[in-house]
């Protein structure tokens, strides 16, 4: 019999166009805060998960690879998912924490955050890293807008329904905090650089 884990995960993997975000419970009340599908076998995304919520989810999707879009906000400081290591490493799965950065332009026009969506991209490139779950705090705006790129990336999605799909995840429109929506919106995937043969996006 599946687990109560189990199905509703299945249920939010068919709901996932309509489906609110939710922190979902299992019968042991162990926490998934927004854990979701975005490719079954490849790609998952979440906030924090608890560490019990982290080691089932390893052990039922067979996970090898981590992503945490978190760091520490003050300098010298651990970390609030430093435990996140520990634990992928005790079960043989990789762990990369990716810096979170801005996603507007600064001074000199460049963007911090394209930085942040290759080392991403590098890890999906890779498909000995799969399956990843890719995480922030809420899993909403850092989470969502790298999940809306691998969608564009991968799925050839056109941007405006990666943007929906992260609004179905919990991101507001009227909150376009750090220009996210306007960066999704001039990012050029690898595919359509190369097939047009310019280099109008941003990263290279």
């Amino acid at each position: 019999m599946a687990s109560r884990w189990q199905v509703v995960l299945g249920l939010t993997a068919v709901g996932i166009a309509a489906a609110p975000p939710i922190v979902y419970t299992s019968q042991h009340g162990v926490q998934f805060r927004n854990l979701r599908v975005v490719t079954e076998g490849v790609l998952y995304r979440s906030g924090q998960l608890t560490p019990d919520g982290l080691k089932r989810v390893i052990h039922e999707k067979g996970l090898r690879t981590v992503v945490t879009l978190r760091t520490s906000r003050v300098a010298g400081r651990a970390s609030p998912d430093a435990w996140e290591e520990e634990m992928c490493a005790a079960r043989g799965v990789r762990h990369v924490r990716i810096v979170p950065r801005l996603w507007s332009p600064d001074e000199a026009g460049d963007v911090p955050a394209d930085e942040a969506v290759r080392e991403f991209l590098a890890v999906m490139d890779d498909k000995a890293n799969y399956p990843v779950l890719v995480h922030c705090f809420a899993g909403v705006h850092r989470t969502g807008t790298m999940c809306s790129v691998y969608r564009m990336e991968y799925d050839r999605w056109p941007c405006e329904r990666a943007i929906e799909e992260m609004r179905t995840c919990g991101f507001d429109p009227i909150d376009m905090r750090d220009n996210i929506a306007e960066y999704l919106r001039g990012y050029q995937p690898r595919w359509k650089r190369a097939g047009s043969g310019a280099a109008a996006g941003r990263i290279e």
